[in-house]
């Protein structure tokens, strides 16, 4: 059976909530997320569309997600998608769910915080691309 990956960057729309479940004691965390695409539509007019989806993880991730995250965290998560449905009052009922493998949070509009050494763990890394224009015209180095 194949599982429908998720990765992408969201953004915690509430503090996360850390429960223990099951009679061994694991630790889940909750979180709901807020996806934004752009996108342009027939008038070439730019418009923004929101998905909001909450995920999940499990063990000493929670924990550690429950201690990081905070509302208006932007993040990076990958994990897969998980569908739950059932019975209420006679109509069936469906939920999606984001179980994550991993996650890594994203600084606000590139500012650091400056009372917080990051924590490069669980902080994105900070890349750049070249620009466009320092194409020196050598191709010697590439391997094809």
């Amino acid at each position: 059976m194949a599982e429908l990956g998720v990765f992408g960057v969201g953004v915690a729309t509430a503090d996360p909530e850390l429960r223990t479940v099951g009679k061994n004691g694991s630790q889940v965390c909750t979180v709901s997320l807020a996806f934004n695409r752009s996108y342009l539509d027939k008038n070439k007019e730019w418009q923004k569309e929101t998905c909001f989806l909450r995920a999940q993880v499990w063990g000493n991730r929670a924990t550690r997600m429950a201690e990081l995250v905070k509302s208006g965290q932007p993040m990076y998560i990958s994990g897969y998608m998980n569908q739950d449905s059932w019975e209420k009052d006679g109509q069936k009922r469906v939920t999606h769910t984001i179980t994550l493998r991993d996650f890594q949070l994203c600084e606000k509009n590139g500012k650091k915080k400056a009372d917080k050494q990051p924590d490069t763990q669980n902080t994105a890394p900070v890349t750049a691309s070249a620009p466009a224009d320092t194409d020196d015209g050598d191709d010697d180095d590439i391997p094809f």
